[in-house]
């Protein structure tokens, strides 16, 4: 597969901290890169690909946020199979195992970050952003 260069401005605490990860773990700054982009990529495939897919979604907020979470949630039985909530150091974690469709699971992700939290939804599957799906793969925007 060919390499596209493109540049990219970024804050310079964040260049240094690149810099310094890279070079803790022994690979380029293009590497870490392309590293950092494949995963954010394949965790927000939901939004890119209609697919059938399993995951997980953790959040952290305060209680308020949590009765917020917990009411959205009646409203996505159809693909919330498991969730768990927990208390650490004053904040709510919440864990939601979600399977079924990318485009009813994009919304959920979506209706989340209005709650005032920041979902972090891990797929389980590995297969969505294979070499052979494209950006220009068919995907059909929810309502």
């Amino acid at each position: 597969m060919g390499k596209r260069r493109f540049g990219v401005s970024i804050p310079q605490n964040l260049a240094e901290a690149l810099d310094k990860l890279a070079s803790r773990l022994g690979v380029s700054r293009s590497e870490l890169v392309a590293l950092a982009l494949r995963e954010f990529l394949h965790d927000h495939s939901h939004y890119l690909y209609k697919h059938e897919c399993t995951g997980v979604i953790i959040l952290v907020g305060s209680e308020k946020q949590r009765r917020k979470v917990e009411s959205l949630l009646e409203s996505y039985r159809d693909i919330v199979r498991a969730y768990l909530h927990a208390h650490t150091e004053g904040e709510c974690i919440e864990v939601i195992i979600v399977k079924g469709c990318s485009v009813r699971i994009s919304t959920l992700h979506r209706k989340l970050v209005e709650t005032g939290c920041k979902p972090r939804f891990i797929p389980l599957r590995d297969n969505v952003l294979s070499e052979g799906n494209t950006a220009s793969a068919s995907y059909t925007q929810p309502a």
